[in-house]
């Protein structure tokens, strides 16, 4: 019996093996045919922030998320399906360092994450405070000759804005996007947009109804 179990090995054997190096390599061809890799840059998201706590600044805005499919999945995949949520639940005030993993990348079925950069973002945590603030309607050019500015009347006069402590503390007015009277004759009433001027803050208030009033010189 041991006889022939020893001429049923050794009988072929070259040809046994390249058979086996086959099957493994058709194995392999199939499971992992069309599998491409690419990238897409990811607007980062944050979820549970503390409710008297702010992001006053972020290292990063975009995650870049290297990925792998097969391509048909590849081509069927829009960015938005894929997000980059990070838990900020346990921040505290001041510089925090929050790790970003695997598991904080959504993504649809049949996709492998290969890397993530940068892995790590860095965020300033301040106090989040509210204040109300006056407004002033920015004015440009002149009226119809003849005529002067009597009253400029805005409503509402001032708006209570929200954010982190320290952006809240640089604003002392906000004023509105520039509006031009350049050539009128006649009284203007127009809803005009509050111009933030790079500052970081929100209001439920966006637009502010300026009447302006003129007179005869």
């Amino acid at each position: 019996m041991n006889k022939f179990f020893k001429s049923l090995i050794s009988e072929n054997l070259t040809i046994k093996i390249i058979s086996v190096a086959l099957a493994i390599f058709l194995w392999f061809f199939v499971t992992f045919r069309g599998q491409t890799e690419t990238s897409f840059e990811i607007p980062l998201e944050f979820k549970n922030t503390p409710s008297d706590m702010e992001i006053l600044k972020q290292s990063v805005k975009k995650i870049t998320v290297s990925i792998s499919a097969r391509e048909r999945i590849l081509r069927e995949i829009a960015q938005n399906d894929i997000r980059v949520i990070v838990d900020i639940s346990n921040v505290k005030l001041g510089e925090n360092s929050i790790p970003i993993t695997k598991s904080s990348v959504k993504l649809p079925r049949g996709v492998e994450i290969l890397r993530i950069d940068p892995s790590v973002v860095r965020l300033q945590i301040d106090k989040k405070e509210q204040k109300t603030v006056p407004v002033k309607a920015l004015i440009v050019g002149t009226p119809e000759k003849g005529f002067v500015i009597n009253s400029v009347e805005l409503n509402p006069s001032s708006i209570t804005i929200e954010g982190a402590k320290k952006e809240l503390d640089r604003i002392r007015i906000i004023k509105t996007e520039p509006i031009d009277i350049e050539g009128i004759r006649d009284n203007l009433t127009i809803q005009a947009k509050i111009d933030p001027e790079g500052k970081i803050f929100r209001t439920e208030k966006d637009t502010i109804n300026v009447t302006i009033k003129l007179r005869r010189w």
